[in-house]
This record gives C-alpha cells, structure tokens and sequence, in this order.
C-alpha cells in the first residue's frame, strides 16, 4: 500500500530553476515510490529566459508526463501558488519552497496511518520543540521573530510558523484555499485567515529546515513588502470581521 492515492505538487520558481533541479529528481522518486497518481506543477513566475531554458533542457533529455511547467500572468509566489491551484489535478495538494530546505520526505508526517491528510491544512514549522532550523542566518532568524509577533498580534493568527514554505491542503473541504489576494510572500498568511473563515482545523507539523544560500529572498527588501502585505492584509479581514 503506498502512502497517498492522489498528489499534486506545486513548485513556485522565480529565477530557482538551477536549485530545483538539484532536488527534482529526489521528488519524483519519492512520489514513484509513495504516490499512486501524483503531478509536479512548476509555475514559473518572472525567471529569466536563460533561467527557463535549464528546466526546458532538463525536460527534454527526462521526459515525464507528471511533471507540468506552466507560467503566471503575474510576478509573485502568491500569484504563483494560485496559479498552481487553479490548474493542479488531485483534492491533496502539497506546496513547497523550490529549495526544498524542508525534504519532500515531510510529507509522510503529513498523513496518518490510512493515508489521509491529518487535517485539512496541514504546515510545516520551524519553531516548534522538535523542529530543525539548520543554517538559518540570524538576521533571518530575527525578522522571522518579528514578523510571527506582528501576525498574532494584529491578524490573531497563533500558529507558530506561518512562513515555512512547505503546506499541504485539501481542497474539497477547504473550498476557498484560491481567494487569497496576495500575490508576493504573504500569501500564506491570507491562507490562515481563509481557514479560519471556514472554520477549517490546521495542524503544524515539525520539520527539519536546512537554510539554501542560493534562495532568491532579500533580506533587506522583501520582509519591508510583507510588512506592508500584512497591512493590507489587517484592513481587509478586518472589515470581513475575521480580525477584531
């Protein structure tokens, strides 16, 4: 028996193909090994032609017809996992960072013994007593900090980790997984205000995160984006009465 019937990977890539395909292979084994039906969504989001060019090659030379690279109309991680939503396949759908710092192999943790999903949102973290955070500058570590302060206190999000690039949904039960605005970096704090919407439980799962040097985060800019993301985001769910 293998560990899921159905899966639907999505892969945001802005200029990450060269780090992806370092772990590529390593994901469409496990899913040959685990998955029954499963695809691999590569959205691509604003990469450079040259960039573009090293997934088509590796394509052509390992043709697979799970994994799909289709592209965004808009710039942005949020834009991109939307993109992804609206055209992945399965109910199950896994979204990871395209360095795979957390393994693929965290989705076993992600399912219980039938296969299920342990909940209809279920996300990684790196703060929890037994989680892994391996390599993480400490700039990184603070502005992490900061910013998991600001999301409890101004949006009542209490979840220890709402940035970790590794969540898996259920679509049939989370029906508004795909509404969020956000097109850049917080994206995954609307996902959390959405599930509360519905009501729908979320489960953390700790994980092993290994920090890549090769990301395309800016320390410096893109945490001054979210800021202003999450004000936007406040002002928006206040108004819905989904923030007091």
């Amino acid at each position: 028996m293998k560990l899921h019937e159905e899966l639907s990977i999505i892969i945001p890539c802005k200029n990450d193909e060269d780090v992806l395909l370092k772990k590529i292979q390593s994901v469409i084994d496990f899913c040959e090994l685990n998955i029954n039906k499963y695809e691999i969504l590569i959205v691509v989001n604003g990469s450079t032609k040259k960039n573009k060019n090293l997934m088509d090659s590796f394509i052509s030379k390992n043709p697979n017809e799970n994994i799909n690279v289709i592209e965004s109309d808009k710039i942005g991680k949020g834009a991109a996992v939307k993109k992804g939503l609206n055209n992945s396949l399965y109910e199950t759908v896994l979204i990871s960072d395209a360095d795979f710092s957390v393994s693929v192999d965290y989705f076993h943790k992600f399912v219980d013994n039938e296969g299920s999903l342990l909940s209809d949102f279920v996300v990684g973290s790196r703060k929890l007593h037994e989680s892994q955070n391996l390599q993480t500058p400490l700039s990184r570590i603070i502005t992490g900090i900061g910013y998991t302060f600001f999301v409890k206190i101004l949006l009542g999000i209490n979840i220890s980790d709402t940035q970790c690039g590794f969540k898996a949904i259920n679509k049939k039960n989370f029906t508004n997984h795909n509404t969020f605005i956000m097109d850049g970096f917080s994206y995954d704090v609307e996902l959390f205000l959405l599930a509360k919407k519905l009501k729908i439980s979320t489960t953390e799962v700790p994980v092993e995160y290994i920090h890549n040097d090769d990301s395309n985060i800016n320390l410096v800019w893109d945490p001054l984006k979210m800021a202003v993301e999450m004000l936007i985001i406040f002002l928006k769910y206040r108004v819905k009465g989904l923030i007091s």
